[in-house]
């Protein structure tokens, strides 16, 4: 059989702006997994938050895949164990979140199941809020960590132009250690260099034996470009960034919340 695979970022793609799933998607992506095809949620949040969202929705049998943490941790949703991970190392994490906290911004990292901070912020509270994971609040985040977490993430709700002046301070110290990627205008993310959702792409094709040219790739910001770039077929949402639509082969018709991802099935997958 021709097998082909769906990678789409949840927030601002598959995720209208309730956070829910229209019925036209919903089916379409059954329709998608029946077919014998893969269906990936390809997303920057932490795995405990996919994974409620995929248990919400059934996905939870052959052909349902979450690459989480922007790559950092693939999980196959048939088996509930992880296909591959990416970790950062926890001097890292000390590192970012000092020159985070000094700089005036909100900043934490993850363990398996939690949010973990050293600051209760009203940031924490929005973040944790809005991917339904529950934060913990400790005086030493790396004492604290039992392992090397997967991803750091810094948060300015004032504007992207305080992060992006803060990337630029920290790229110097990030050159050969880690990368740095907005996932929305408000979240910086830091991370492995081999936590991209484009190298998820080119990973999960090689992986389950498909040619990259049967990848399709949706998303809407800067940390789905890897991605599109990387899919056989690159797909930009409508209500995407300008500099997302520019890397893409193709740009939906309808938004997030009309149903975009059923577009993209029918057209290129089924």
């Amino acid at each position: 059989m021709n097998k082909k695979i769906l990678f789409t970022d949840l927030d601002g793609t598959l995720l209208n702006d309730e956070k829910n799933i229209s019925p036209e998607d919903l089916e379409a992506i059954k329709e998608l997994t029946a077919s014998g095809h893969k269906f990936v949620i390809s997303t920057g949040r932490p795995i405990q938050s996919a994974i409620q969202i995929s248990r919400r929705y059934g996905w939870t049998g052959e052909g349902y895949y979450i690459s989480s943490y922007n790559g950092g941790l693939i999980y196959d949703c048939s088996n509930d164990s992880a296909i591959i991970r990416h970790p950062v190392s926890k001097q890292y994490v000390r590192y970012i979140m000092d020159e985070a906290w000094k700089a005036g911004f909100h900043t934490h990292t993850y363990d398996d199941v939690n949010v973990i901070s050293e600051h209760d912020t009203p940031e924490l509270h929005k973040y944790c809020t809005g991917i339904m994971v529950p934060p913990v609040v400790v005086d030493d985040a790396i004492a604290y960590l039992k392992n090397d977490p997967i991803k750091v993430i810094v948060i300015c709700l004032e504007s992207r132009e305080r992060l992006a002046a803060f990337r630029e301070y920290m790229s110097p110290w990030c050159e050969g250690r880690l990368t740095m990627v907005f996932s929305s205008p408000f979240l910086l993310e830091f991370e492995n260099p081999a936590a991209t959702k484009g190298l998820a792409v080119k990973f999960m094709c090689d992986h389950f034996n498909i040619p990259i040219e049967n990848s399709v790739a949706a998303g809407d910001e800067e940390n789905d470009i890897s991605m599109i770039e990387a899919a056989g077929t690159g797909v930009a949402m409508c209500n995407g960034t300008e500099i997302t639509k520019a890397a893409a082969d193709y740009i939906t018709v309808n938004d997030n919340n009309h149903s975009g991802i059923s577009e993209i099935i029918h057209k290129f997958l089924l």
